[in-house]
């Protein structure tokens, strides 16, 4: 029996010196890219048998088994599926697998598996691995050809796409208007009138104030003294017309005197509300205005809106009021911008007294085919242009040089820009057959019957081609701003190109029915645009790299991209059934089952991660205490023959 240990110590050496090459195979493979590290894992060998177990048995109880074991050999070496780290490494063409799966491989007779992913191109053209010059898969089975110098065609446009907002409010169409800054008024003037009581005719006895004074104020200006020379009064009564002759230079005072009836009449040169007119007793005059027939309370003259009968000479602007003969020059462009100018002469029989007839008057010199005149009901005087569009239109109203009479008229300004409709402009480059950009301005005009409806039209350089169909009508809104529904029929644009010869349909995509998805009409912000079209111009290959469903993209420099070819990823219902042949590759084995082929992301393969390889999953640490486990184990089974050689020697020993 002491011979058994011999042989089972030497067992140990041999399971400890495998799982030190295992070891040793990690290690050596830690910086190999996609490496699988492998794990020993021992077994004991069949054990003698001295004396089998019995049961208990009356009144013995039972025993277990007497067994002595022979030793341990290598049970299994596994190969770890755990997922390795990430080195980048710059290349598209290098991917890595991020889950379950592997790259297919071939040499045209046999298939191979690798989680190593260090892919080029041939002189072919062809995906292969860089390691093994062997040839990528793609997911039909055939060779992955990388088109390197590769154009793709141009595509033309055949949708543009909208995004943005129409105005809500309503900011045209709208005609130009021209009016007086200020309303016209007709008043009256503010009066009193004197009466004489004394002698035959109504006399104006004022013997006893000879010398006196009165006081006026007119239009609540600084009181006036007029004085009553004692020569002319001091004698006896005296005619209304001396009392008047008195009053009659005094600025913005009318003075009318009748001898007959013993009256003077005093009313102020200015009209309306603001005429004021004011007695009072001079000093050491009182009962003075009694004596002429007056009272000291201020009267005021009265005003209201001008009507087409309002005298000319009745307006409270007036500085004087108007005499037969007096000009009133006009003057001002049509909307067109030519000119018109005449003077209106006051009181004669072609032209008449009235605002009415001043209106009339100006009606007959404007080019009425492009504006009206007309007085409105709060009495500005107004000039309206016909068309609703940008004019260029004034007006002036002045009295003439030598009037005896005059008005102070008010300015005319623009009380209403004329503008066209309401418009919004984009613009887009369509992009023909021929791979061609074409500038094309697209502009939204509001509709002037109904605000919440637009249309859109089309325009470009005569030198690019012809619009077939430039225009799509009735674009319509819901009640919230949310594009409606293109009620014109058509949605779609037309041109033809120079040098093609058939028609180019572009389809005018402004959203969802009901939703805020394209363009809207909300508020009173502009900021509706053409934001893209399908269509793109050739473009030449600039690289080709992986995405992470495993497709190899083709980058443009037309900013396109193109799938041009799919990875095969193979899985494995047993992974760990796989034969490593080297090169880090995998080959099928009996217990690995068939190759599953699919790609990158379905039927539970992992992803691909672009320009990256998958770093050996080998932990160092956890080797390094394998080594030492490993050492120790070796050190131990060493002591054990070691120490039967003793025993054998000193059995030896016995006979001497």
């Amino acid at each position: 029996m002491v011979s058994t240990a011999l042989y089972t110590g030497l067992s140990g050496l041999r399971v400890h010196q495998t799982y030190m090459d295992v070891i040793g195979n990690n290690l050596a493979n830690v910086s190999t890219p996609g490496f699988r590290g492998s794990r020993a894992t021992f077994s004991d060998l069949l054990s003698f048998t001295v004396r089998s177990g019995s049961g208990p048995n009356g009144n013995f109880g039972g025993q277990n088994p007497l067994q002595v074991g022979h030793g341990a050999i290598m049970a299994t070496v596994d190969t770890d599926l755990s997922q390795g780290t990430f080195q980048d490494t710059g290349r598209s063409l290098d991917v890595a697998m991020q889950g379950r799966g592997f790259f297919t491989l071939s040499n045209g007779t046999q298939t191979f598996y690798t989680r190593v992913g260090s892919f080029g191109v041939d002189a072919n053209r062809t995906l292969v691995d860089l390691r093994t010059g062997m040839r990528v898969l793609s997911s039909s089975g055939g060779n992955i050809t990388v088109p390197v110098s590769d154009t793709l065609p141009a595509s033309p446009t055949g949708r543009i796409d909208f995004q943005g907002n129409l105005p809500s409010r309503v900011g045209g169409p709208l005609a130009e208007i021209v009016q007086s800054s200020a309303v016209l008024k007709q008043g009256t003037a503010a009066s009193k009138t004197a009466t004489g009581t004394a002698g035959t005719g109504n006399q104006f006895d004022l013997t006893a104030f000879a010398g006196r004074t009165v006081l006026m104020s007119l239009n609540g200006g600084a009181q006036r003294t007029i004085t009553f020379p004692s020569t002319t009064f001091g004698a006896g009564p005296v005619n209304a017309s001396v009392v008047a002759g008195l009053f009659q230079n005094i600025e913005g005072l009318s003075v009318t005197a009748d001898d007959l009836a013993g009256t003077i009449q005093f009313a102020t040169t200015k009209l309306g509300d603001s005429a004021r007119l004011k007695f009072d007793d001079g000093p050491s005059a009182a009962g003075m205005l009694t004596a002429l027939g007056l009272d000291a309370l201020q009267v005021s003259g009265t005003e209201q809106v001008a009507t087409a009968t309002s005298d000319l000479a009745s307006l409270t602007g007036r500085t004087r009021a108007y005499a037969v003969g007096d000009g009133i020059t006009i003057s001002g462009k049509n909307p067109d911008g030519t000119p018109f100018s005449d003077t209106f002469v006051y009181g004669t029989a072609n032209h008449g007294t009235t605002l009415g007839d001043l209106l009339n008057f100006v009606r007959q010199r404007i080019d009425q085919n492009q504006m009206q005149a007309e007085i409105t009901a709060e009495g500005h005087l107004r000039l309206v242009a016909n068309d609703k569009q940008e004019a260029n239109m004034d007006f002036f109203v002045g009295d003439a040089v030598g009037n005896v009479g005059g008005n102070t008229w008010p300015n005319f300004t623009v009380v209403q820009q004329g503008t066209g409709p309401d418009k919004a402009v984009t613009s887009i480059d369509v992009i023909d057959a021929q791979g061609r950009t074409h500038p094309v301005r697209l502009t939204f005009t509001r509709s002037a019957n109904n605000p919440t409806i637009w249309d859109l039209e089309a325009s470009m350089d005569a030198a690019e081609g012809t619009i077939v169909q430039g225009s799509i009508g009735q674009i319509r809104f819901n009640d919230n701003g949310s594009f409606n529904v293109i009620g014109g029929g058509s949605n779609t644009l037309q041109f033809r190109w120079n040098g093609i010869s058939g028609n180019q349909t572009v389809r005018v995509n402004l959203g969802t029915a009901g939703q805020f998805d394209g363009v809207a009409m909300l508020g009173n912000t502009t900021t509706v645009a053409a934001t893209n079209q399908d269509g793109f111009v050739a473009g030449q290959l600039l690289s080709p790299g992986f995405n992470a469903q495993g497709q190899l993209v083709g980058y443009y420099s037309n900013g396109q991209t193109r799938v041009l070819e799919t990875l095969r990823i193979s899985m494995f219902s047993n992974e760990g059934g796989l034969l490593k042949d080297g090169d880090t590759m995998f080959v099928e084995s009996p217990n690995s089952d068939d190759a599953i082929a699919t790609t990158a992301g379905s039927a539970g393969a992992g992803t691909i991660r672009s320009g990256q390889l998958e770093n050996s999953n080998v932990d160092i640490a956890r080797e390094f205490v394998n080594l030492i486990e490993a050492q120790r184990g070796f050190q131990a089974n060493s002591r054990v023959i070691t120490t039967t050689d003793e025993i054998l020697a000193e059995l030896m020993n016995i006979v001497r």
